[in-house]
């Protein structure tokens, strides 16, 4: 299954801002957040999507039809949720060029945490700080940066980055769909999108 058309094609659904896919050996969790805009119906045209992309899958090469798949919608009352203590929020982006490096400042409540990352690596740099950014908060994190690419740039010049990471010993990929101001932003706030679910529960 291609991730990154099934994550865009259900971001495009009306009322939904956020997705997050979780695979593991034998179960995809795809979850859509919605804001109180949404039809009473996305549950069921989202689970619509998932099932045709994997019915696309289980036609062409691999083993996408012995995978279960469960599809979650989380309801916001109130639009876009903010950021919850138990949550790890974006505080800034930031670029020094002097040291060829790129910033990553996270936050959860009253703590703060910075990751770094060669500016070199181009937007995998914002999933690479992130990552050690997160480490401040949950030293034991198994998953490491994967990638990153902008899937598309809205029309009012805001950007949709999908991010993923992996824990190599688990065989396990978490992908974080996210919109910001810029690309680097996007990035950050989908790496967040990832494993905020992961590591909520070690905050």
């Amino acid at each position: 299954m291609n991730f990154d058309d099934l994550e865009l094609e259900l971001r495009l659904l009306p009322g939904a801002f956020a997705v997050g896919i979780t695979e593991h050996d034998d179960l995809i969790v795809v979850e859509v957040q919605v804001g109180p805009d949404a039809c009473d119906e996305i549950a069921r045209d989202a689970t619509t999507i998932v099932n045709r992309h994997l019915r696309g899958a289980a036609g062409g090469e691999g083993d996408a039809e012995d995978k279960q798949v469960a599809v979650e919608v989380v309801r916001w009352g109130d639009g876009p949720p903010q950021p919850p203590e138990a949550r790890l929020r974006v505080v800034e982006v930031a670029n020094d060029p002097a040291a060829g490096e790129l910033a990553v400042y996270l936050a959860s409540g009253d703590d703060h945490a910075v990751g770094r990352a060669p500016m070199a690596h181009g937007l995998l740099a914002v999933v690479e700080a992130t990552v050690f950014a997160i480490r401040t908060f949950v030293p034991d994190l198994t998953y490491l940066p994967g990638w990153a690419r902008t899937v598309e740039t809205t029309p009012d010049r805001r950007f949709i980055v999908v991010a993923s990471v992996t824990d190599p010993d688990a065989r396990a990929h978490l992908r974080g769909a996210a919109e910001g101001f810029s690309p680097l932003d996007a990035a950050a706030r989908a790496t967040l999108a990832a494993l905020n679910r992961t590591i909520s529960r070690e905050l």
